[in-house]
């Protein structure tokens, strides 16, 4: 009995203003509150989940996705439940005023995080299954656009809507960036740059996703065409994001728009190779180039110069094949059959020498 007392006493026990059984129902109800996340987020997703066995529309899946990672709904029954288990604490009035509005902000960015991964999903159960069915890869680079716009326009709304409760007068402030507009201009020069460069590649598609185009910095397969930036992988699977404005203010070459690949090749033959055999070698590349598929009517065989150790042909072809791994196949195939052709004919190919000539 003494004990119980005992317990009583000490749950009475007064620090800064509150006994510790205010402190203990405080605590109690942040615990309640983070069970609560669990059970309410593991019970919504199992009859949602079975909902959505049930229906064709994306609607079910798109939630049950979010509740995968619910921290929107975390934070927001949360700070509920904090604000319930704070009533049992006497506070000044001040940091009640603080916690209220703390708890705004919270709940307006936990509703807004909710919109943004669920415009999000109905972009990507729609749109981009839309896009994958489509041959144009200008819909593709549209997405992530329209994921980043999403993003953008509903964080806007979400600080004007707190700027709102807080007292501002939005309107005001809408009309005044017209003034402070050059400011903040200023401020983000870059992030501006960027964003303008992003709508220009945008609208002028000088490239899409999956084209292989090089500037002065990077050459490699576009991956993303974002608002502030575009994602790139080079030829040695090294991933670069790039600022639009690099990608808008440079020379771009984009080798995916390019009818034909152009090749040049220099074969230097022994200085000891006669006319005729020069002649021969001409003829037989000729042969090659006429029998291969993929190249092009148009292309060039001249004996080109006389070079220190070599009498040098130049051969110049077009590949009509973008594909990458194709176009290396060709050029292989002519390489070989330049080989086995030359090795048959007996014509041999230069390498550094020097002739050394002794008088006696």
């Amino acid at each position: 009995m003494s004990t119980i007392l005992t317990g009583l006493l000490t749950l009475n026990q007064i620090i800064l203003g509150n006994t510790l059984r205010q402190y203990l129902w405080f605590v109690i109800m942040i615990l309640i509150g983070f069970a609560s996340t669990k059970i309410i987020v593991w019970v919504t997703k199992y009859i949602l989940i079975n909902l959505a066995n049930k229906t064709k529309n994306k609607i079910d899946d798109i939630l049950v996705s979010i509740l995968e990672k619910p921290r929107p709904f975390q934070l927001i029954i949360v700070t509920l439940f904090f604000n319930i288990g704070i009533k049992y604490l006497v506070i000044s009035d001040g940091l009640q005023s603080v916690i209220t509005k703390l708890s705004f902000v919270i709940y307006v960015l936990g509703a807004s995080l909710f919109v943004i991964k669920f415009i999000i999903g109905l972009i990507r159960e729609y749109i981009e299954v839309y896009a994958e069915k489509t041959d144009s890869k200008y819909d593709d680079q549209m997405i992530p656009l329209l994921k980043s716009l999403t993003k953008v326009v509903i964080f806007v709304f979400a600080i004007l809507v707190i700027l709102a409760h807080f007292g501002y007068n939005v309107n005001a402030l809408i009309a005044g960036l017209g003034i402070g507009g050059i400011a903040i201009a200023f401020a983000a020069k870059d992030i501006l740059e960027n964003f303008i460069s992003g709508v220009t590649i945008f609208t002028e598609k000088p490239f899409k996703v999956g084209d292989i185009v090089k500037n002065n910095e990077v050459n490699g397969t576009v991956e993303e065409i974002g608002i502030r930036s575009t994602r790139m992988r080079t030829f040695d699977n090294t991933l670069i994001v790039v600022p639009n404005s690099k990608l808008s203010m440079q020379a771009i070459e984009n080798y995916t728009e390019r009818k034909t690949r152009r090749v040049v090749m220099k074969l230097g033959l022994v200085y000891d190779t006669s006319t005729a055999k020069l002649e021969k070698a001409k003829k037989l590349i000729k042969e090659i180039l006429k029998s291969t598929s993929k190249i092009s009517h148009t292309f060039y065989v001249t004996f080109d110069k006389f070079n220190d150790f070599s009498l040098d042909l130049e051969v110049i072809y077009y590949v009509e094949e973008m594909d990458y791994e194709k176009y290396l196949i060709i050029k292989d195939k002519i390489n070989f059959e330049i080989k086995k052709k030359f090795e048959k004919e007996k014509i041999e190919f230069a390498y550094p020498t020097h002739t050394i000539i002794t008088k006696k």
